[in-house]
């Protein structure tokens, strides 16, 4: 039996992304019955569990790397494996620590960081030396830790994130009991391009509104002030679990045009649901949809334009690619990631 620490500092502060995928990683491990797994929290985290391992350093902090090794030793616990699942593997005498690196958009695209953000991941160079192994949600990350870090690829993992099973296996609201919107989800940041997808509304103003759904983020004034200010956009912030099910199952179709993606669950849980998808395949997107979605590589908003205006007006290309999706969709299980991800931990046992 491995007794593992899992990072889940990040999940009291954010909802989706990497909290996201420590929360459902969290979860699943613990059915597995060949480990023992000990969340780390913060002690702001209001979640209640008796077991976890509660500290005062928060995520990103700038010293976490030395302090996190001190508040472990001041508890006195013994772990085996460290798993950090932002990144960053601190300093832990003794314990070999394995990191999920969930993409490299930072080098590629700095600006589209806070100041604070990039100075975290920019850590990662000196990390090599204390991370055991490596696990990348995508060959897109995959390679690209290889590019820009010469991280041997015999080190890294490639590990796709999964779909709940109460998720999938929910009932698919057929078409024409759908609600007259599109859904974006995700943070409102640069990377997301969601001025994409305003300018393409503002060509065709006769297509269905657009919900977006996600917290605000780095230098998103100007795109905030334009989603607030049109009359066919609703913003929605502080979006709950059982919220973003229901959008996803009643959407027209979810609409992804960010720059690049390390994965893309907002897509996966999309075609889950029946809910086809309009993406731009950048990054890993395209590893996830396969061609069970309707990809629009332009950048320019008559196609993003011409993509929604397709499945609003044609029904057969909207089953065709709802019933794609679903089959896509049910390649990924969170199961199937926890068990990948506790056979890392064992090969790193066993060293």
């Amino acid at each position: 039996m491995l007794d593992v620490l899992l990072d889940l500092r990040l999940a009291s502060y954010r909802g989706g992304g990497i909290a996201r995928y420590a929360r459902e990683l969290h979860a699943a491990l613990a059915s597995l019955p060949d480990i023992h797994v000990t969340a780390l929290r913060t002690r702001r985290d209001a979640t209640t569990d008796a077991t976890a391992l509660r500290i005062r350093t928060p995520p990103h902090h700038r010293l976490e790397s030395w302090s996190i090794p001190i508040e472990i030793g001041f508890s006195r616990n013994r772990y085996d494996m460290f798993h950090a699942t932002d990144f960053i593997a601190p300093h832990v005498r003794g314990v070999p620590s394995v990191a999920t690196v969930h993409d490299l958009a930072y080098i590629d695209w700095p600006d589209d960081l806070a100041p604070d953000a990039l100075r975290y991941y920019r850590q990662l160079e000196r990390s090599k030396e204390r991370t055991a192994a490596w696990i990348a949600p995508s060959e897109w990350t995959a390679n690209s830790l290889v590019e820009h870090y010469r991280i041997p690829r015999d080190t890294i993992h490639v590990i796709p994130h999964g779909v709940p099973t109460d998720l999938y296996s929910q009932t698919i609201v057929p078409r024409s009991d759908r609600g007259n919107y599109l859904l974006a989800v995700g943070t409102v940041e640069p990377r997301k391009r969601y001025d994409l997808l305003l300018d393409a509304l503002a060509i065709d103003p006769s297509l269905p509104r657009l919900i977006i759904a996600g917290a605000t983020g780095w230098n998103a004034t100007a795109t905030e002030h334009r989603l607030r200010s049109m009359q066919r956009v609703t913003r929605e912030t502080g979006v709950s679990d059982e919220r973003l099910r229901e959008l996803y199952r009643t959407a027209l179709a979810l609409v992804f045009p960010s720059r690049a993606e390390g994965f893309g669950l907002p897509a996966l849980e999309a075609m889950a649901s029946g809910t086809p998808v309009i993406s731009s395949g950048g990054g890993a997107l395209i590893e996830v949809t396969a061609t069970a979605a309707l990809t629009v590589a332009d950048p320019a908003p008559e196609s993003w334009a011409t993509a929604m205006r397709k499945l609003v007006d044609d029904p057969l290309c909207w089953q065709e690619l709802s019933d794609a999706g679903r089959d896509q969709a049910a390649l990924f299980s969170w199961q199937s990631s926890a068990r990948l991800t506790a056979a890392v931990y064992h090969s790193i046992a066993r060293r």
